[in-house]
C-alpha cells in the first residue's frame, strides 16, 4: 500500500510539473508521469509494459484514423453542403426538424471519428450560417453547434472515453448503441428548443437562408452526399440483423469501403491529403490513447489501480458523487480522453456491482463537457471560430452554462441510476 501511494504521489507530481511548468501537452506528461511511476514503484522501466500498454488501443485507433478519412473526402467533395441543402430544402416548412436534422448532422462527423472537433470543423462553416439566417442569435447560434460538437463526443457508434473505459475493466465495446443514442437525442431535442426554436418568427423562407452558406463546389452530385452515407449505416447495421448471413466486417473496414464509394460517385479528391489532414486533426486522440495505454499499464503495474479502488470503496456514496460531479468536467479539459481513465477507470474498477455500460454511458457525458470549458475547450473555441461568433469566450459560456450544468447532472445520475436504467440495453 505505501509502495502504491509514493508511485501515485509521484505520478501525480511529475504529471503537475510537466503540464504546468514545463508546458508539455498532456500526452507526453502522461507518459512521463507513468514511467516515473514505475521507477519509483521499484520496477524501473518497464519496456515490455510500455509496448503493451502503446498498444491496448490500436484496434480503436484504426476505426478512427479511418473515419476521418471518410469524413474528409465527405467533406472535400461537397456531400456535406449538398446534404444541408437538401434538409433545408425539405424540412424548412418543419422548423423543429429542420433543427433536429441540422444537430444530427453537426453530432454525424464527431460520432463516426470519436472528435468532436472534427464535428464543428466540418459542419460549423455550413450550418452556423444557415441558423443565423434563420434569425437565431450568434451566441446561441454558436452554443447550438458546441453542444452539438459534445455530444458528438459521446454518440455512436465511437464513442472514444467508453472504448477507454470499457477495455480498463475488460469489456468488449458491444451493447453501448441505444443507451448512448438515447443520450444524446435526448439533449439534442432540448438544444433544439431552447437555442433554436425559441428564436423562429414565422415561416421559413429557403432561399433567403441558403444564401448564407457556401456555395456547393463544382460537380457535386447528391450520390456522392449519400450514397457513401448509405453504404456505411447498411453495413453496420447488416452484421447485426443478420448476423447469420452477413459477417460483421468491423468499423475499419467498413470505413474503407465507404470512402471507396464516394471516390465510386465521383468524389475526386486527393485522398493523400485527406489523410493527412485526418491524421493532423486526430493526432490528440491517438497520442491520447497510447498514453492512456502506458498510464493503465503502470497504474496495474505499481498497485495504483488498487489503491484506486480501496479509496472509491471507502467513500461515502454522497461525496463520491458530488466529487465526480464536480471534478469529471475540469478533468475532460485538462486531460481530455485520458480523463476517461485516470478518473473514470477507477470508479469503473470498484463499481462491479451497477451495470457497467450504463455506468460508462453516464461518465462519458460528464467527461465531455471538458471540451468547452477553458483553457483547452477545443470543441467550444472551434465551433465559436467557425460559425463567426466575435462577442467574447466568457458571454458564450455564460449563454451555454446552464445547459452544461444540467447536462453534468445527468451523467452523474445515469450513473447513480445505472441499475435501474438497465430497460435502455
Amino acid at each position: 500500500m505505501v509502495e502504491a501511494l509514493v508511485a501515485l504521489c509521484v505520478m501525480v507530481v511529475v504529471f503537475i510539473i510537466a503540464m504546468r511548468a514545463l508546458k508539455m501537452p498532456a500526452t507526453l506528461a502522461m507518459i512521463l508521469a507513468a514511467i516515473a511511476g514505475a521507477v519509483a514503484g521499484g520496477y524501473g522501466v518497464p519496456l515490455r509494459r510500455l509496448a503493451e500498454g502503446s498498444t491496448a488501443y490500436i484496434p480503436f485507433l484504426l476505426i478512427v484514423v479511418t473515419a476521418g478519412i471518410f469524413m474528409d473526402v465527405l467533406k472535400e467533395c461537397g456531400g456535406l453542403n449538398v446534404l444541408v441543402r437538401d434538409i433545408t430544402q425539405t424540412f424548412y416548412k418543419a422548423p423543429f426538424i429542420l433543427l433536429l436534422m441540422l444537430t444530427i448532422v453537426i453530432m454525424f462527423p464527431g460520432a463516426i471519428t470519436g472528435s468532436g472537433t472534427v464535428a464543428v470543423l466540418a459542419t460549423g462553416g455550413i450550418v452556423g450560417p444557415l441558423l443565423t439566417g434563420m434569425g437565431i442569435p450568434p451566441v446561441d447560434v454558436a452554443a447550438f453547434v458546441a453542444l452539438a460538437g459534445v455530444l458528438s463526443l459521446i454518440a455512436p457508434p465511437v464513442n472514444v472515453y467508453a472504448m477507454v473505459m470499457a477495455a480498463g475493466i475488460n469489456l468488449p465495446y458491444s451493447g453501448f448503441e441505444k443507451p448512448l443514442a438515447i443520450m444524446t437525442i435526448v439533449p439534442a431535442i432540448l438544444i433544439v428548443v431552447f437555442f433554436g426554436m425559441r428564436w423562429l418568427k414565422g415561416p421559413l423562407d429557403p432561399k433567403k437562408i441558403l444564401k448564407e452558406i457556401p456555395p456547393v463546389p463544382a460537380g457535386a452530385t447528391r450520390s456522392v452526399a449519400y450514397v457513401p452515407i448509405i453504404v456505411v449505416i447498411a453495413l453496420m447495421v447488416a452484421s447485426r440483423a443478420f448476423p447469420l448471413v452477413m459477417p460483421n466486417l468491423g468499423l475499419p473496414l467498413i470505413f474503407v469501403i465507404g470512402t471507396a464509394a464516394a471516390y465510386l460517385c465521383g468524389a475526386r479528391v486527393n485522398i493523400w491529403k485527406s489523410f493527412t489532414n485526418s491524421i493532423e486533426v486526430l493526432l490528440p486522440i491517438i497520442g491520447i490513447m497510447t498514453a492512456v495505454g502506458i498510464l493503465v499499464q503502470m497504474m496495474s503495474l505499481t498497485g495504483v489501480k488498487g489503491l484506486f479502488v480501496t479509496a472509491i470503496l471507502t467513500l461515502p456514496a454522497l461525496l463520491l458523487y458530488i466529487g465526480l460531479y464536480a471534478v469529471l468536467p475540469f478533468a475532460g479539459t485538462f486531460l481530455a480522453f485520458g480523463a476517461a481513465a485516470v478518473f473514470g477507470l477507477p470508479y469503473m474498477w470498484a463499481s462491479l456491482g451497477r451495470d457497467p455500460i450504463i455506468a460508462i454511458c453516464g461518465l462519458s457525458l460528464s467527461i465531455s463537457l471538458g471540451a468547452m470549458i477553458p483553457p483547452t475547450a477545443l470543441v467550444g473555441k472551434f465551433a465559436v471560430s467557425s460559425v463567426g461568433y466575435d462577442g467574447g469566450y466568457s458571454t458564450f459560456m455564460k449563454r451555454s452554462r446552464l445547459a452544461m450544468l444540467l447536462l453534468n447532472l445527468a451523467g452523474i445520475l445515469t450513473v447513480y441510476f445505472a441499475n435501474s436504467l438497465t430497460f435502455l440495453l
